[in-house]
This record gives structure tokens, sequence and C-alpha cells, in this order.
């Protein structure tokens, strides 16, 4: 009867926290979220920053980490406790929807983190290089369209595998198949190649560490990539929540038959909810870590946060006056002539 009773109040407990607590983390993700996104957007469109390549690809990114908010995530919050989103759908056509758009839109940013490390590994090499090519503003739109296309491509499987039953709502149709490929593209290639382009970044950086000495080194690095360390925290935090995230998956395709009593289902299902929502932190914390980690970004924030005060906007207009002061015409005879014709 301890047991009994003792498992009870485990259920009864993560119940209440699950559905009375932690139901409430989607909201404030959302809300956080929005706020970055326009931070990100006040702060890359200011004119010192709207022609770097890198921050172009980030603000794109920022776009798509709201989009998969609104679109993934708030539909979490507005599903009744004990709902299942997948099992309300009465459609084929909104079930493959919905699950191409829950696989794409994630990818899609982080393959524009992707690029953006890409162009700051162009950044360290030598301009006669072929990749420097890309930091072009010219080659932007290109990038941007090859990145929303192969995103797509990564997605394809997700619609393939899953599909309206009725009684069941949206179900995979082939988990075995569907997992696999989930966790290899998004679990294995995804870090891996991140990986591979901070490593060449590095090899570079330390190449002109030999060549140029290390005294000036930080004068190349900050000539060279103003956003090297940014990039290389956003790079970092998001392989390691992805990775907590599809380590869980994993564990969860092997364990998910073998759960028997109802505590272990509740333990189980609690932990599930709790990692994909971490994992929704990939989508927040852009705007936060490049506050913190980028001395160009946080010096253009504020600098444009400060310009909208009155008192400074009164200060630059005295300012604008005294570099730009009205030619007072001088005092000689026509004038003398206009001023009595007046």
């Amino acid at each position: 009867m301890n047991t009994t009773t003792s498992s009870h109040h485990i259920i009864h407990t993560l119940n209440f926290i699950k559905h009375d607590i932690l139901i409430y983390l989607p909201l404030i993700f959302i809300i956080v979220g929005i706020i970055g996104f326009i931070g990100n957007l006040f702060t890359f469109l200011q004119p010192t920053l709207r022609s770097n390549t890198c921050c172009i690809y980030l603000l794109c990114g920022s776009l798509v980490d709201v989009t998969n908010l609104f679109v993934n995530l708030f539909h979490v919050y507005r599903t009744p406790k004990n709902e299942n989103i997948l099992s309300l759908i009465t459609s084929s056509y909104v079930c493959k929807l919905k699950l191409f758009g829950l696989v794409f839109l994630p990818q899609l940013s982080i393959n524009f983190l992707i690029v953006s490390l890409i162009d700051r590994y162009a950044c360290t090499c030598s301009m006669t290089s072929c990749i420097s090519q890309i930091r072009r503003l010219v080659v932007v739109p290109f990038i941007i369209c090859i990145t929303i296309i192969i995103s797509g491509i990564m997605s394809l499987y997700s619609p393939m595998y899953y599909d309206f039953k009725p009684g069941f709502g949206c179900t995979c149709t082939d988990p075995f198949r569907n997992g696999i490929l989930y966790i290899f593209i998004h679990g294995f290639i995804t870090p891996f190649v991140m990986l591979i382009f901070v490593l060449l970044t590095y090899r570079n950086v330390l190449a002109s560490r030999r060549r140029a000495g290390s005294k000036n080194l930080t004068k190349i690095t900050g000539s060279k990539s103003p956003f090297l360390r940014m990039i290389f925290t956003h790079v970092f935090t998001t392989s390691f929540l992805t990775l907590q995230w599809i380590s869980f998956y994993m564990y969860h395709i092997y364990i998910k038959d073998q759960l028997k009593t109802n505590e272990e289902i509740t333990i189980h299902y609690f932990i599930w909810f709790i990692s994909n929502n971490i994992y929704y932190l990939i989508n927040v914390k852009s705007f936060y870590l490049s506050t913190l980690t980028s001395r160009s970004f946080r010096k253009t924030f504020f600098k444009s946060l400060f310009e909208l005060l009155p008192y400074y906007q009164k200060r630059k207009k005295k300012k604008q006056l005294l570099l730009n002061p009205i030619n007072i015409p001088s005092r000689n005879k026509s004038n003398d002539i206009a001023q009595s014709d007046f």
C-alpha cells in the first residue's frame, strides 16, 4: 500500500507540475522570443550592420525563429491539458503539412546559423579564395534560396511517414524509419557540419596568429571577423540543445515499448515534455547570446536604443546645427537695399 500511495503521489505531482506550471513555458518562450526578434531586427537593420552578410543571415534565422515559435509552440499552450496536438488533426493534408512545418522550420533556423558560420569562415580566408565570394551582397539572395531548398529537402521524409488514421489522428506509419532519419539528419549531420566549419575557422585564426604574431591577433580577428565569438557561442549552444533532445529521442525509441506501469509512463513523458520545450530555446537564444558575447552587436544595439530618447534627439539636432550653420548674408549695400525694399 505504501508503494501504491507513493506511486500515485509521484504521478499526481508530476501531472500537476506539467499541466499547471510548465504549461506556461511555451508562452514565456514566445514572449521572450518576440522581444529578442525585435532586438535583432532593431540592431541588424542599423546602417553599420545592414550590409554585413553575416548579419543578414542571422536576421533571416531570427525571422524563422519567431515564426517557428508561433507555428509549432503556440499550439502546445493552447491545446487542452490531456490532449495530443496530432490526435486532434482530422485531415491527411493537414497532418502532412503540420509534420513538414514541425521539422522544416527548426532545421531552416539551424541552417541559417550554419550559413552565417560559413560566412565567418570565408571571412578568415584569403581574398583570393573562391569561398570568399559568398560574402558579396549580390550572392546573398541566392544563398538564402538555396538554404530554404536544402532545408525543405532535409525535411521531406517527415510527411512521408505520417498520415491521418481515423480514431487516432495524425500518426506515424513507420516509426522505425522515421526515427532513424530524424536522428541521422538532425542529430548527426547538422552538428557535424557545424563542427567542421568551427574547426576550419579556428584553423584559419591559428594560421593568422602564426603569420602575424600574438600581439596583432586581436587586431586581425577584430578586423576580419567581429562576430566570430558570437557565432561560435551560437553554434555550441545550438549543438548542446539539439543533442540533449536527440539523446532523449533515441532513448524514447528504445524504451517506449518497455514502459508498463503508470508511474514509468508519467515520468518518461514528463521528461519528454521538458526536453522538447528546452529544444525551443534554440529559437529564443539569438538576441540574448549576441548581446552577451559580441561587443559590436551590443554597442550598435545600445547606440540605436539611445537614439530613440527625446534628449538624444534634441542633442543630435543641436549638433547638426553646429556642424551645418545657416549662412547669414553679409551686410553689404545690396543687402541693405533688399532689406529696405522689403
